[in-house]
């Protein structure tokens, strides 16, 4: 028997299919190496996430960390005390005795009494008198707020650091001008338990 000719639709299909038996494997080995791409991407990933990332905890802490430095050092209105003044140009001036009593994480009664007191140049002793008259309830209110808000390692910090800070800046905010230069304490008692 004779081979017939083929026709021109049917070579034509048989070359099609010819074609396009030689772009599957093209088309798969293309595909693999993409899908190998993404794997290894991922992979390194996953490794970032859980080797080089900090974890929650450690982010936590260092937030704090640095929101503690921040309202040590960078308070906006803190005032840098000038290390030329005199001891002899400031005064004391009495912002009052605080006592409260708080329960810690543990349930635990802490009792803070502290007695604070502000500094301020010498020159400037009749406007805070004329200020703090106008604004002492306000000022005593704000300070109790600070105290009762402060965290217990806030409030065991010996220098008290963080709550000198808080109050130097909402005293001089509330008298509207920055006439406090600095906040100390005398008479401390920190009293855990019943």
């Amino acid at each position: 028997m004779a081979k017939q000719p083929l026709s021109d639709d049917t070579a034509q299909s048989q070359e099609a299919d010819a074609e396009s038996q030689k772009k599957k494997p093209f088309l798969t080995t293309n595909l693999l190496i993409v899908l190998l791409l993404f794997v290894v991407a991922m992979s390194e990933m996953l490794v970032a996430w859980f080797f080089i990332l900090p974890s929650p905890a450690t982010v936590r802490a260092s937030i704090e960390e640095t929101t503690k430095q921040d309202i040590q050092t960078k308070t906006p209105l803190k005032l840098q005390i000038d290390e030329t003044m005199q001891e002899e140009e400031r005064e004391e001036v009495d912002l009052g005795d605080f006592t409260f009593t708080e329960s810690d994480s543990t349930n635990i009664p802490i009792r803070l009494s502290i007695h604070l007191y502000g500094l301020i140049n010498k020159k400037d002793r009749e406007e805070y008198n004329k200020r703090y008259e106008i604004h002492k309830n306000r000022i005593r209110y704000a300070i109790l707020v600070i105290i009762r808000s402060s965290k217990e390692s806030e409030i065991t910090d010996p220098s008290l650091g963080v709550i000198k800070n808080k109050v130097l800046v909402k005293v001089n905010e509330i008298l509207g001008m920055p006439l406090v230069k600095g906040v100390i304490y005398t008479d401390i008692a920190v009293q855990a338990g019943g």
